[in-house]
């Protein structure tokens, strides 16, 4: 089979390029996918983070653009500022390695929309790339037109679907010529996002990248039960074990980052944050100073996982578990990357094994360990003795409990208790499950009005 990036559809200058920045062997998603977008045909692309699919839709777009044509040939679209911000920078290296004559734009929600609206009067973008709810409002004031986008890219759709975008993607897609090539990428492909693509691809290309490690067997990936220890101390602990080169704490909101950011200062260590509440100039100035070796400890959200990549990260610890468990497997592929070895901590609960299991489901594999001494030793899986279920329904650990507690003591209507019991821990997980959907909602449309 041809190289795909020799093929003669590829302008000379695009070829070249490829060499300069050294993509010399395609990987298995750019094999599949820039055949089809050169041919502009409409895909639907499931790929992780780390397949190469960036390049697999920025080469068919970059060779499509006609360098005399000074209006928007393709717009490409990612659901947050960081991801567009990276989208963008990839796109002008390509760019610049092949010497191409294109002008490429980043308008991301949060920025100074005046200094955009400048720059567009300036100079006419011909590859436009933003969050949704920028694009929405620059094409509903007709300030940027889609008479001649000949593509149009919608990066990490799963995402975009989750953080409540799909009204602005809905928006511009309908505006697009028929004649435009579409094509969207994602880790995963929910229900509802199948469904919404069906509207604007006829028989779409449907490419699915498998991939066999969920997590790099280059990452140690463990998991620590700490009861009823304080969480905080676990980490300050888990930190200083070894000293890593370069640390990478998750949790789940902007609070628990500060908190974190705090508690940590104040034992001593140097701590950089990152997330979604700090301005774009802080947030660039702390990757910046990461970059540079200032830091040995950052703590950031998920945003992190997902729209930056820094290199050199020893260690990832998930304080907390996300509610979307997807973010576990970006979060723990910041580490072991390159061919590296790598190291990846969770920290738990007892009543948080359910999510565990969840998480086991998707093919993540956890060592459990405990921290003895300061150093982490491997521990026995408590929870396996538990897998057995007393009734035909499954119940946590403290339902367990109760469970044997009474059948031991063999008290008169203990299996009117045990009913009880379950269907007071069922409901009272209903509320929780309820509880979790609301913030998330409130999260989703916060997010949109921050974006916007």
């Amino acid at each position: 089979m041809t190289n795909i990036f020799t093929d003669e559809r590829l302008c000379p200058e695009l070829r070249k390029g490829l060499g300069k920045i050294n993509f010399v062997e395609p990987t298995r998603v750019q094999k599949e996918v820039i055949p089809v977008l050169l041919e502009h045909q409409n895909a639907v692309v499931q790929a992780v983070t780390g397949s190469g699919k960036t390049h697999a839709f920025l080469v068919p777009v970059l060779n499509d653009v006609d360098e005399k044509l000074a209006v928007p040939q393709a717009i490409l679209t990612a659901p947050s500022r960081e991801l567009s911000e990276q989208l963008y920078q990839v796109a002008r290296q390509l760019r610049d390695a092949a010497g191409l004559n294109i002008s490429i734009a980043h308008f991301s929600g949060g920025s100074d929309r005046e200094r955009q609206l400048q720059k567009i009067a300036s100079h006419k973008p011909q590859v436009v790339i933003a969050t949704p709810g920028r694009l929405h409002d620059f094409v509903e004031k007709k300030i940027l037109p889609l008479d001649n986008v000949k593509d149009f890219i919608v990066d990490e759709a799963d995402m975009t679907l989750d953080m409540g975008f799909l009204g602005d993607i809905n928006f511009i897609a309908q505006r697009l010529p028929k004649t435009t090539t579409i094509a969207a990428f994602s880790a995963t492909i929910p229900v509802k996002l199948s469904n919404f693509l069906r509207k604007y691809m006829a028989k779409p290309q449907q490419i699915v990248i498998d991939n066999p490690a969920v997590i790099s067997p280059t990452i140690k990936n463990d998991l620590i039960d700490i009861g009823s220890k304080n969480r905080k101390q676990i980490l300050y602990k888990l930190l200083t074990l070894g000293q890593p080169y370069l640390a990478l704490v998750f949790a789940n909101t902007k609070q628990t980052v500060d908190d974190l950011t705090c508690y940590l200062q104040d034992q001593g260590l140097k701590v950089g944050k990152i997330h979604g509440g700090i301005t774009e100039r802080e947030r660039k100035r702390t990757i910046r100073e990461v970059e540079a070796g200032q830091y040995q400890y950052v703590v950031a959200t998920d945003l992190a996982a997902r729209g930056l990549d820094i290199d050199g990260v020893s260690l990832v610890v998930n304080y907390e578990i996300p509610r979307d468990l997807e973010f576990v497997i970006h979060r723990i592929g910041r580490t072991g990357r390159n061919g590296l070895s790598g190291h990846a901590v969770t920290l738990i609960r007892a009543e948080e094994m359910n999510r565990i299991a969840g998480l086991e489901k998707m093919g993540i594999h956890f060592d459990y360990v405990e921290l003895q001494n300061n150093e982490l030793v491997p521990r026995k899986h408590y929870h396996s003795r538990n897998n057995r279920t007393s009734t035909a329904q499954e119940v946590d650990n403290r339902v367990n409990g109760f469970v044997k507690k009474v059948k031991k003591k063999r008290k008169p209507g203990y299996k009117k208790k045990i009913r009880q019991v379950i269907k007071q821990d069922q409901a009272q997980k209903r509320k929780i499950e309820q509880r979790h959907k609301l913030r998330k909602a409130k999260q989703q449309r916060k997010r949109k009005s921050e974006n916007n």
